[in-house]
């Protein structure tokens, strides 16, 4: 049977659809590989404009649009606005056609379904009036994996009925594309925006910082100016009770003078608490170790607080227990002064009754032991409220107590703090109104001594010339003055085998030529200065015949952080000027002792502020000379007070005329040297009023400021002066003979 003229029409007609349909998926298909990808990097140069204007490009490939739209919705998601349309005049039309949507709930269903929704768009008109026929509109949601990003509108070019469910399918894959590069977008703005907020938060924290480094710097160079202001005419009151207590007073002037006496201890107590306190704070709290006698320290706290505890009719005691080994190793200061707060505590605040102090032995291992303190009082005790808080700095019971019994509130934060320093602990059993005890528990250890006699050298001075006569010293001076000085009280140590050079270079060549068993070195000297000299000693292909001689850093420069710069440069020790008899009596007893040690490089000790600080003299009050002080660093030799001083005022005359031609040249190096050399020659002998005149004058030449420099000068020359006049009318009392 022959197919009819029809049949063959719909056969060639059916040919000629799919014959279009396979071409159209072609084109789909070809266009879905350049598509599907978007050559965009999200990052600062990222630009949603241009991905979106791809977008719409491509789009067109799979489906005739006369016109589109991409609304985004805002982060909250409460709100969206047109972020790209194109044509850009059409957005009036999409925008009117999206307020029904909106009101009928369409766009929100459209949201929804995350696939191709077609509407029928709302009669419209030509600008002639003609009615125009129904257009359709597209509506696909902009859906990322977790989220919407907004909404894809468009305007049909084509029946609904032409277009391919592959051409949908690519649409959707496209749309879901771009939303993930949009929320990765969003994303990246984000964590770009926590970025620069963390940046800005880690700035300020730096520039935080650095402020609270700066204000610690200045806090201690404040507390250490603040130090020597007070200390200064409080070492005189001191000084003075102490004179007056050797002469003949009635019993009314006797008492008066012990109230002096308490009050100004109390004082100095004040500043030390919170001196160390603040060191404390800066992490600067060393421990030494070194041996010391158990029993003296002992012995030395009961006899200092049992008058107190007597004349308050206190039953008092303070026993320790027998099998206690009496030469051990620790920080007797640190110790001493934990004990001494505690107790002085108890004795405080106990009206009546009693205060009992027990010193303990626990969990003995050959050398090593725990050492038990309690000290038990009837005394006011302490809430359980406070109790907890008791331990913190400025920490008292209440305020009334600060007003009945004064103090600072930090003796029981320093306690603690030195005993968690150490290894320790601390504890506080206490019933208001029933009395406390405080209980501290510390690691020792014993130092075996030889059979025989107990070791003079740790509490008698009797045997120091024995202990230290074949001990040979080499000090490092470039002033004559303070060379004198540093020999006499080394002498008086019982130290007689002293040597001396006048600049680091002669130092070498002595060190290359003698072993010596300490070095005393000062750090501002011609030629060659102490920290190259100690470079010269340190380095073992040098010359020097012991390259771990102990050397001892011997300086006015007394600031915080100067001791710690020394020490890190090689130095063994720092001693400052003034040069006092108890810090040469420490270095000597650390280095040449019997069970010397070799702790060259360890970061014990202890050193006092110079007196010559840093604050400008403005006041009439400022001593010329201070005899008492200088008698009292001389170890009460009058004769070596006077033979001191007048070699100074022969040295300082010679070193004024080099300051005053180094000025006048410009040498500001060669000024600033030789000023701190009369800084501190004027300190070594109490020459104060010079010694702070030279202070600012050598920070002027630091400077470079030699015009500041030079009108200090004259100031200078009036202090000595005075400094000499002074010295005349005390000539006869200091040398008088006893």
């Amino acid at each position: 049977m022959k197919p009819s003229d029809e049949s063959i029409d719909q056969l060639r007609e059916r040919v000629r659809v799919l014959t279009g349909e396979r071409e159209a998926t072609k084109r789909i298909l070809e266009a879905a590989v350049d598509s599907l990808a978007f050559p965009v990097v999200v990052d600062e140069t990222f630009s949603s404009d241009v991905l979106l204007a791809q977008a719409a490009q491509k789009l067109r490939s799979f489906i005739k649009l006369d016109a589109l739209v991409f609304y985004l919705f805002t982060p909250d998601g409460l709100d969206f606005f047109p972020a790209f349309c194109d044509p850009p005049e059409r957005l009036s039309f999409f925008e009117e056609e999206m307020i029904p949507l909106v009101d009928d709930g369409t766009f929100a269903w459209a949201v929804d379904r995350n696939k191709p929704v077609i509407i029928t768009a709302r009669p419209g008109k030509t600008s002639a009036g003609l009615e125009v026929k129904e257009r359709q509109l597209l509506l696909h949601s902009i859906m990322s994996s977790n989220r919407s990003i907004g909404m894809f509108m468009s305007l049909l070019g084509e029946d609904e009925t032409d277009i391919l469910d592959v051409s949908f399918a690519f649409f959707t894959v496209l749309l879901g594309s771009m939303a993930s590069i949009l929320h990765n977008a969003e994303l990246y703005t984000m964590i770009q925006g926590l970025n620069n907020e963390l940046q800005g938060k880690i700035k300020r924290l730096e520039e935080s910082e650095r402020s609270l480094a700066e204000a610690m710097k200045a806090k201690e160079v404040f507390l250490a100016n603040v130090s020597h202001e007070v200390r200064t005419p409080l070492n005189g009151i001191v000084g003075m009770t102490t004179l007056l207590e050797e002469t003949p007073l009635d019993a009314r002037q006797r008492e008066l003078l012990g109230v002096l006496k308490d009050e100004s201890g109390a004082l100095l107590r004040l500043i030390n608490d919170l001196l160390d306190f603040s060191k404390m704070e800066a992490g600067k709290l060393v421990f030494e170790d070194a041996p010391f006698d158990l029993y003296e320290l002992w012995n030395s706290v009961r006899d200092s607080f049992l008058p107190r505890a007597v004349a308050k009719n206190l039953s008092f005691s303070m026993t320790l227990d027998e099998s206690a080994p009496r030469v051990v190793s620790g920080d007797s200061f640190r110790i001493r002064q934990v004990l001494g707060n505690l107790v002085g505590n108890a004795v405080k605040f106990t009206g009546a009754g009693s205060v009992e102090v027990n010193g303990n032995c626990l969990a003995r291992r050959e050398e090593s032991f725990f050492f038990e303190v309690t000290v038990r009082d009837t005394g006011i005790g302490i809430s359980t409220k406070k109790k907890d808080e008791l331990f913190q700095p400025f920490v008292q019971g209440d305020v009334s107590m600060t007003r009945k019994y004064g103090g600072t509130g930090l003796g029981l934060a320093i306690s603690k703090r030195i005993v968690d320093g150490m290894g320790g602990r601390i504890t506080l059993e206490s019933r208001e109104g029933e009395g406390s005890l405080f209980s501290f528990t510390i690691p020792m250890r014993e130092v075996r001594v030889p059979e025989g006699p107990f070791p003079q050298h740790l509490r008698e001075k009797e045997a120091r010339e024995d202990m230290y006569a074949s001990a040979s010293i080499l000090v490092v001076e470039d002033n004559p003055t303070n060379r004198t000085v540093a020999v006499a009280l080394l002498n008086l140590l019982g130290l007689q085998n002293i040597e001396t050079a006048e600049n680091g270079e002669e130092a070498i060549e002595k060190l290359s030529a003698t072993q010596y068993d300490l070095v005393f070195m000062d750090i501002q000297m011609p030629l060659l200065d102490g920290l190259q000299a100690l470079a010269k000693i340190r380095d073992p292909s040098s010359k020097v015949v012991d390259h771990e001689t102990p050397v001892v850093a011997m300086t006015a420069n007394a600031l915080p952080g100067e001791r710690e710069r020394y020490i890190e440069a090689g130095m063994s020790d720092y001693i400052s000027k003034p040069i006092l008899a108890a810090e040469l009596r420490r270095i000597v007893r650390r280095f040449l002792s019997e069970d010397k040690r070799d702790s060259r490089h360890s970061d014990s000790g202890r050193f006092v502020l110079s007196e010559a600080n840093m604050k400008s003299p403005d006041s009439s009050e400022i001593p010329a000379f201070r005899p008492a002080v200088l008698l009292d660093r001389m170890g009460g030799d009058r004769d070596l007070c006077r033979q001191t001083i007048t070699l100074f005022i022969e040295d300082s005359a010679k070193i004024v005329k080099i300051i005053s031609s180094s000025v006048a040249s410009g040498n500001a190096e060669e000024s600033r040297r030789m000023i701190h050399a009369l800084r501190g020659a004027s300190a070594n002998v109490e020459a104060f009023a010079l010694a702070l005149l030279a202070a600012d004058a050598e920070q002027a030449a630091e400077r470079g400021d030699l015009e500041e420099a030079g009108r200090a000068l004259p100031k200078i020359e009036r202090a000595r002066e005075k400094f000499i006049h002074a010295f005349r009318e005390f000539d006869t009392p200091i040398s008088d003979t006893k």
